[in-house]
């Protein structure tokens, strides 16, 4: 393979990594809104009991796109439901009113360069080594083999 063909490759690789990128929930800047955005809200103990008959039992958090912020109510377009037990039910955008009381923190979804990097690094340190399996660091020759000619 020749040395650009490399680099295009290698270039691919790295935007496909980049476009993937990891995404995580974290504390938007103080005074900024949730309205139109995904969040994840952290329900208190009482907000799982007061939303049971809605989300089901033993809620710790629900996800979905703000569509709604009156200033002591959320309304959310609901797409899944994390339970204490650290399963995920998935919601197809159903909307539920949740009171500001009911949540110990509301989470923007929102781009991680660090997970990112540490995600990159991984599959590349990955990709090299699987690399290195197939392909060892010798630098070939090799003989003999089927159809060669062999001293007789």
């Amino acid at each position: 393979m020749s040395r650009a063909v490399r680099y295009w490759h290698a270039a691919f690789m790295a935007a496909c990594l980049a476009a993937i990128g990891c995404y995580g929930y974290v504390a938007p800047p103080r005074g900024t809104s949730l309205l139109g955005r995904e969040a994840q809200l952290q329900l208190t103990d009482s907000g799982a009991v007061v939303l049971a008959s809605t989300i089901g039992p033993a809620a710790s958090a629900v996800v979905g796109r703000v569509v709604a912020d009156s200033g002591s109510v959320y309304v959310l377009s609901l797409t899944g439901v994390r339970q204490r037990s650290g399963d995920e039910t998935p919601w197809r955008g159903e909307r539920i009113a949740v009171a500001h009381a009911l949540v110990t923190s509301a989470d923007a979804r929102g781009f991680s360069p660090s997970r990112t990097a540490l995600f990159s690094s991984i599959v590349s340190i990955g990709l090299i080594a699987a690399r290195q399996a197939l392909h060892g660091a010798g630098s070939g020759g090799g003989g003999g083999g089927i159809g060669g000619s062999q001293p007789r």
